[in-house]
């Protein structure tokens, strides 16, 4: 049986009184005069904040954040990237331009977020291998700097590989660059001793090339391949000749370089057979849609779009992708689940 507590050890403690009946009773225990004055301070107080309160008008005219920002700069930058560090990613090619940056001392802006990203945005990246003479890249400053101040501190903490050419400001606005490539020059440096490779092969081939209208080359894009005609991407093929104090075979090509059709040197090179022959693809200028310049100069070669240049995927492909994942989950008539219920049968 449970204990029965003792009242003299544990008394019966009193029952509270409903929280109506004590307020009434507190209320009625303050005089009046306490009251008003108590409402009256009350008054006082909510006109005060009334009147720091900022009207409507006075909200639209307060400055937003956008104007707090400090003065922001664009500047774009022509480099070179050397055969010393041409066997770079463009990662570690973004990491080194930040880290130059950095070292210089320059007020790089940062994108907002929670991993904020600097502002710096490459034209093209070049593949591991590749050199480029007149590399464009923009930056933006917050706040500005003289150019001559900008060179001077930039130039000093270049690693070895890199040497800039050429700066220039442009509007905050400006389009980013990726949406202005209409096209590439590059050059091909064949590297092969005297009669190891003919200039009338070479000349041959390039020949063969440009005769015909089509040309099916396979890429690799987020893990599915897929073919292309690389024959409407290359705009202009020539071989310049060969030196002999360098043993160098050179090789002039002009390609398109638009978003989802753009022509490669490697396949290039690689369809003309020389894969087997040490190389050097340089990219040497580039084309913007904004220059009028450059848009003269494209006006005759006709443009090729992704859906040109693609080979639509037959339908077979997909039934044959499909009816191989269905076969690997069915073996000998079983499927996984009823295979995996052995494990507790």
């Amino acid at each position: 049986m449970p204990k029965q507590f003792d009242k003299d050890i544990a008394p019966e403690l009193p029952l509270t009184k409903p929280m109506d009946q004590t307020a009434n009773q507190v209320s009625s225990q303050v005089p009046d005069q306490v009251a008003n004055q108590l409402l009256s301070q009350t008054n006082t107080q909510s006109a005060e904040l009334s009147q720091k309160k900022p009207s409507v008008s006075q909200v639209k005219q307060s400055p937003n954040k956008v104007s707090e920002l400090p003065e922001r700069q664009r500047v774009r930058i022509f480099y070179e990237k050397g055969e010393s560090i041409k066997f770079i990613s463009h990662l570690d090619e973004f990491r080194m331009w930040e880290r130059t940056i950095r070292r210089a001392d320059l007020p790089l802006l940062y994108k907002q977020g929670f991993n904020p990203q600097p502002h710096i945005q490459f034209a093209s990246p070049l593949g591991v291998g590749f050199t480029g003479i007149r590399e464009p890249m923009d930056i933006i400053l917050a706040p500005p700097l003289p150019l001559d101040e900008l060179r001077r501190r930039l130039v000093e903490k270049l690693p070895p590989g890199v040497r800039v050419h050429h700066m220039e400001e442009l509007p905050v606005k400006t389009s980013a660059l990726q949406s202005q490539l209409i096209g590439a020059d590059y050059r091909i440096i064949l590297y092969a001793e005297p009669g190891e490779i003919a200039g009338e092969l070479i000349q041959a081939r390039i020949e063969e090339f440009l005769a015909q209208s089509e040309i099916w080359r396979q890429r690799e894009r987020k893990k599915r391949r897929y073919h292309y005609n690389l024959r409407p991407l290359v705009l202009e093929l020539t071989y310049q000749g060969y030196d002999a104090e360098v043993e160098e075979h050179l090789i002039f090509l002009r390609v398109q370089q638009r978003e989802g059709a753009t022509g490669r040197p490697d396949e290039v090179v690689s369809e003309l057979g020389f894969d087997d022959f040490a190389r050097t693809l340089c990219r040497t200028q580039f084309y913007l849609m904004n220059n009028p310049d450059d848009v003269s100069l494209f006006a005759p070669y006709p443009i090729a779009t992704k859906a040109q240049i693609e080979k639509q995927s037959a339908t077979g492909d997909r039934r044959r992708r499909f009816s191989k994942k269905k076969s690997s989950e069915h073996v000998g008539g079983r499927s996984i689940n009823e295979r995996a219920g052995d494990e507790f049968g």
